[in-house]
């Protein structure tokens, strides 16, 4: 089993519970809890940047049977995991659309929206759980 791969999903797993930890809270209290928006929008960056890790990890594992190139951006990553068959383009285009969050959080930060992560983190962990998902499958299918 790839050592790698293994590592990011353990990682990814951590960080998923985490959110779904703290998903438990009101929009009130997560609204009024600076220290709590920090780590929510930190566990999300983390948990955003394992599925491209594993996500780039795979098509690594995979370019020579399907003659794939290196992606360019983070959201080529899932376009060419739809391409080979391991996700749906429901699934890309949802996980494409966390990229772009990441990048949001990364690079401008000050324009994040309090509201838009919570909802986030109410309503879209399900498709990094769907991920992990079939990252699983994945390591375990080539374990025979």
């Amino acid at each position: 089993m790839d050592e790698k791969l293994l590592t990011q999903i353990r990682f990814l797993k951590k960080y998923l519970n985490l959110l779904k930890d703290m998903a438990q809270k009101s929009k009130k209290e997560y609204l009024e809890d600076f220290i709590y928006k920090g780590a929510v929008e930190r566990y999300l960056q983390l948990a955003i940047e394992c599925c491209i890790n594993i996500g780039n990890r795979i098509i690594s594992l995979e370019q020579f049977k399907y003659d794939l190139t290196p992606p360019e951006t983070y959201a080529e990553v899932f376009e060419k995991l739809q391409k080979i068959g391991l996700i749906e383009e429901n699934l890309s285009t949802k996980l494409k659309t966390m990229t772009q969050f990441r990048n949001k959080l990364v690079h401008v930060y000050w324009e994040i929206d309090d509201a838009v992560v919570y909802d986030i983190l109410q309503n879209n962990l399900k498709d990094i759980e769907e991920f992990l998902k079939i990252a699983i499958k994945y390591v375990q299918s080539e374990g025979k």
